[in-house]
């Protein structure tokens, strides 16, 4: 279960850090290359919370008020703030097995104070990947149908 659980946990980080590479081309392209060194300079040291922040201003600035394409966008960015905030929890404590009841236990806080437990099952921890999947492709989707 310890070899499961590492190996999904590993493969969260992957798939989170292809959403933020993705992200941050998104945003060095949203001129269509028009000032791409300047915007990808720009983007290299945000992290994946102000980049959100950033595509929500270009959003807001670019696409109609109530339109599908900026529905579309907005949607996306709340899945990855909501993505975002899960994936801080499970990068932060430490990690541990409860075997008899079949959970994976992320704990934070030291042994010497108080802590706090968030238990995911392997099927929870499957799930989340999914979702990190699915925002990887809908943001392709994204830039294809809707570029900024």
């Amino acid at each position: 279960m310890q070899a499961e659980a590492a190996s999904l946990l590993g493969q969260m980080l992957f798939a989170f850090s292809y959403i933020d590479v993705n992200l941050g081309l998104c945003l060095a392209w949203v001129e269509n290359g028009a000032k791409l060194e300047a915007l990808s300079k720009s983007v290299e040291g945000q992290n994946i919370h102000t980049k959100l922040e950033t595509l929500s201003k270009h959003v807001a600035e670019k696409l109609p008020a109530g339109s599908k394409r900026r529905a579309a966008y907005e949607r996306w960015i709340e899945r990855v703030h909501a993505a975002r905030v899960q994936r801080n929890q499970m990068v932060h404590g430490r990690w541990g097995i409860e075997a008899h009841r079949h959970k994976v236990v992320n704990v934070i806080g030291l042994p010497s104070g108080s802590q706090q437990g968030i238990e995911y099952t392997l099927e929870e921890l499957t799930a989340f990947n999914e979702e990190l999947r699915a925002l990887e492709r809908e943001l392709a989707r994204l830039r294809k149908h809707w570029p900024l």
